[in-house]
């Protein structure tokens, strides 16, 4: 009898397994229908299986789903009413059944269904399934009005705060997004990351940024720090810099910053290219922490913030935008504020990394800006021999490497660029850069093999700014490999421009344009050299003509962005006309859309247009 019992027992086991294996099948072919948009398909299987399991309340959700899918709402109101019937105190099953008289045309009744539902009950829990029911519909309105009421049962004030913000935000009523996030804040001023962090997603938009400036203006910044350094960061995301220096440092004297707040401020100006204002909170600062142990920090940034406000104010910094430009050395008076900080750091602090960047500035203002190449070579070279390890060793290598080949040493220049490749610190920046004018002298010196090699290595795993001339020079030595007489002459035409001989650079490039015999890549590239040293001779006009004689002669010049390009520069720049330097930025966005040179159009049309409004 036992025996029976046993073999009866799997056997019915067996049965149960195979019954449940069979279900599961089908129900992943209902939902392969589903996938397919084969929605009745689906919907018979899923009937057959919730008949058969009605308890599953997968199935019932799949079969909801289905019924929903094919507008079917009469039969998803049947089945979840049913389903109701022995289950009235479940809030997911009122929101799904409200969900789907809403998308019947039944909003009213759908809504009532909801506050009778909640009318007896207290727990915020129920708000909040209903509220994401109606979410999911995009009825933002009575979301909203459910976790307003939400809100006043919960005890927590902010519990249901940064939902609130959200939906508003989403209405674009950012006035009541503000307000939301200010009670947030005054419940708990802890959570000023999260909301800083919700806050500055919504305002990219100007009415948004706006909107949350004016509320955030009448909730007395000065009392809240959290609320102050909110409206603060507003300001500085407005270019208001002046209001925001100001409301930092009220909240500097009444909160635990110490300086801290005005510190990052003045960090984050400078990342803007604000160095004017950057100059003066870091000013602020020496006067305020004289004493602080950010002082030769804060010396070393207000010297640094000087100095290139000073090139933007009072040095001809146009020639900056130029690819090859003249070489103009100014008084060492002009930077004797910045050079005083500098070497006081670096005379304080003979060993350490804040020494070494303080060498590195004397270094390039005295080889770039005043021209006292000795002065300029003693510093670079105390940053060679005695840190190796320094961020700067290799900005010192590429700094001492031009100033060799302005004095036409290559080989001395080479010396400092593999200083570099065997340095462990070197970013792999610096070793592009390095490779890339190891590239360049190579070519120089006809050693167009090598040349090509590395160059080769660069175009195929470089990210960075010169990979475009990385790319340039790849397809002259590609295509002209076997003329080694026209590339020598192209490449003292090259190094004429890059010593700052212009006018030699010139005639080597015309020459090289006009002869019949020049190979067709490289006549092209001479052509754009040649207006390069048009511009470089500030001879705007005829860097145009060439510009607009290319374009007409040969439509399809590989190079014909970078004309483009250049003669946008030209304007912006040179001509000091934004409109038409903006028309030209825009026509090599239209007819380029693979351009190498994409993103430095949409930043200049972003910065023509901020000036002009």
């Amino acid at each position: 009898m036992k025996i029976k019992l046993l073999i009866f027992f799997i056997i019915f086991k067996g049965l149960c397994f195979a019954q449940q294996g069979d279900m599961q099948n089908r129900f992943l072919l209902a939902q392969n229908y589903e996938q397919l948009g084969q929605f009745n398909k689906a919907k018979s299987i899923y009937e057959d299986l919730y008949k058969i399991q009605p308890g599953n309340f997968t199935f019932f959700q799949a079969l909801n789903k289905c019924y929903l899918q094919l507008k079917e709402y009469s039969n998803s109101q049947f089945l979840i009413e049913q389903k109701l019937k022995s289950d009235k105190e479940n809030g997911s099953l009122v929101g799904m059944l409200g969900t789907t008289l809403y998308l019947n045309g039944e909003e009213k009744k759908a809504f009532q269904l909801w506050d009778d539902f909640l009318e007896t009950r207290k727990d915020v829990i129920s708000f909040r399934i209903l509220a994401n029911s109606a979410i999911e519909l995009r009825a933002f309105d009575k979301a909203i009005d459910l976790l307003q009421r939400a809100k006043e049962l919960s005890k927590n004030e902010f519990y249901f705060g940064y939902d609130l913000a959200n939906l508003y935000s989403l209405k674009m009523d950012y006035k009541k997004s503000a307000e939301e996030f200010i009670a947030i804040l005054i419940a708990d001023p802890k959570q000023f990351p999260s909301v800083e962090n919700r806050i500055f997603s919504y305002v990219a938009r100007a009415e948004a940024l706006n909107a949350f400036t004016a509320v955030f203006e009448d909730e007395k910044p000065d009392e809240f720090p959290a609320i102050g350094n909110i409206l603060a960061k507003l300001y500085s995301a407005n270019h208001q810099y002046e209001k925001a220096f100001s409301l930092y440092k009220s909240l500097d004297d009444i909160g635990p910053y110490n300086g801290s707040e005005l510190f990052n401020f003045a960090l984050k100006l400078s990342s803007e290219k604000e160095y004017a204002h950057a100059a003066g909170v870091f000013s602020y600062l020496l006067k305020k922490y004289p004493t602080s142990q950010l002082q030769q920090q804060i010396k070393l940034n207000f010297a640094k913030n000087s100095e290139a406000k000073l090139e933007s104010e009072n040095i001809d910094s146009s020639q900056l935008w130029k690819t090859f430009r003249k070489q103009k050395y100014y008084s060492e008076n002009l930077y004797s504020e910045s050079l005083s900080i500098y070497k006081e750091i670096a005379g304080k602090n003979p060993f350490s990394e804040l020494g070494a960047e303080a060498m590195f500035h004397i270094g390039f203002l005295y080889g770039e800006k005043i021209g006292d190449e000795a002065a300029s070579r003693e510093y670079l070279n105390k940053i060679i021999s005695n840190f190796i390890l320094s961020n700067f060793y290799a900005d010192a290598c590429l700094e001492m490497a031009q100033l060799q080949i302005r004095k036409g040493n290559v080989e001395d220049a080479l010396t400092f660029y593999e200083k570099i490749f065997a340095n462990p610190r070197a970013s792999e920046e610096q070793k592009n850069k390095a490779k890339f004018w190891k590239a360049r002298m190579a070519f120089f010196k006809g050693d167009f093999t090598e040349s090509n090699k590395l160059l080769r290595q660069l175009v195929s795993s470089s990210s960075d700014n010169f990979s475009n001339d990385a790319l340039e020079l790849s397809f002259l030595l590609t295509s002209a490999f076997n003329d080694s007489l026209t590339l020598v002459k192209f490449a003292e035409g090259d190094f004429a421009l890059l010593a700052g001989k212009f006018d030699k650079a010139e005639i080597t490039f015309s020459s090289l344009v006009k002869t019949e015999q020049t190979p067709f890549l490289i006549k092209q590239v001479a052509e754009l050299r040649l207006i390069e040293c048009f511009i470089s001779l500030d001879r705007y006009q005829e860097a145009l003509d060439q510009i607009e004689a290319l374009q007409k002669r040969d439509e399809k010049n590989i190079f014909a962005d970078k004309a483009i390009f250049l003669s946008a520069k030209i304007y912006q720049f040179g001509l000091k006309d934004a409109a038409k330097a903006t028309e030209e930025y825009q026509n090599l966005l239209l007819r380029f859309p693979d351009s190498l040179y994409l993103d430095e159009a949409r930043e200049a049309i972003n910065n023509l247009r901020n000036k002009i409004s």
